[in-house]
């Protein structure tokens, strides 16, 4: 009996312990790093939303086992431990390749055409992408679309386009061609196999066209790299003079994003010269 009161006196305080370890030892700084989709605040309340999650065992635990909870748009969050009271949020995001608009809602899909999330409104830096048909579709799940064709082309203009850092906000089918809308520019591209060099040459031109605040179509059905690419601007933006203008693309097609910017090494920026007899309008580096 004196065996049992002692064996229930050890477990007894060891419980206190542990009790006490689990409700007074917190949590109480937590860093956010990576993702750019959610802000640090929103991160943190969907990863910590429960009421124990900041006890430091508990969390501890819940992070070994991999449940730790993410936002649609976040892959994966890993936890690092700093001190039992202090950990870093290392956010990595999923990549978003388009969106397409369905009933009042956009519908987000990734590089495979998964789709991930659905949204009342648009999010910014997220191209609409419109004149596809697909069927069904099912979150989690990639879409059903008639011509598998066009999302690969979805695909690799998407990819394209984030490597380039070119400011697109809608890309457009007509049948297989493809016009991408960027600010106030239209650009017709044509049904092509491959759109590096059109996408590599666009993305300092639409810099400066939408730095500039111009607007009107560009026609690249036949670009072919190093092409001086043509601006036929419109309405009120257009200058009273001319209708038409050339832009120079920076740097040649297959340069990284960070090469052939709008303001180049000589450090002198976009200007419009009006010297040219045909009343042309060009876009200097």
């Amino acid at each position: 009996m004196k065996h049992i009161k002692i064996i229930g006196g050890v477990l007894l305080g060891l419980f206190l312990i542990i009790a006490g370890v689990f409700w007074f030892l917190r949590i109480t700084d937590v860093t956010v790093e990576g993702g750019e989709i959610y802000s640090e605040q929103e991160i943190i309340s969907s990863a910590m939303s429960n009421k124990y999650d900041y006890h430091t065992l508990y969390f501890l635990a819940k992070s070994k086992l991999g449940r730790v909870s993410c936002l649609p748009f976040v892959q994966e969050i890993d936890v690092e431990w700093k001190s039992p009271a202090a950990i870093v949020l290392h956010v990595y995001d999923k990549t978003i390749s388009g969106c397409v608009k369905y009933m009042g809602q956009y519908i987000y899909f990734d590089k495979d055409g998964v789709v991930l999330q659905s949204l009342a409104e648009a999010m910014d830096g997220v191209p609409v992408v419109t004149g596809i048909k697909f069927g069904k579709f099912t979150l989690n799940e990639a879409f059903e679309v008639k011509d598998s064709s066009l999302f690969e082309t979805i695909m690799n203009l998407s990819r394209l386009i984030k490597h380039y850092k070119v400011q697109v906000d809608q890309i457009k089918f007509d049948g297989k061609n493809v016009t991408l809308y960027s600010g106030k520019v239209e650009v017709y591209l044509g049904q092509k196999e491959f759109y590096d060099d059109d996408m590599a040459a666009l993305a300092s031109v639409l810099k400066k066209t939408n730095k500039k605040g111009l607007a009107g179509t560009i026609d690249m059905e036949n670009f072919n790299s190093g092409d001086r690419i043509i601006l036929k601007t419109t309405g009120e933006d257009a200058d009273a003079s001319s209708d038409t203008g050339t832009v120079e693309p920076s740097g040649e097609a297959g340069t990284s994003p960070n090469e052939g910017s709008a303001d180049d090494a000589s450090g002198t920026d976009s200007t419009v010269s009006d010297d040219s007899t045909d009343a042309d309008q060009q876009v200097e580096q």
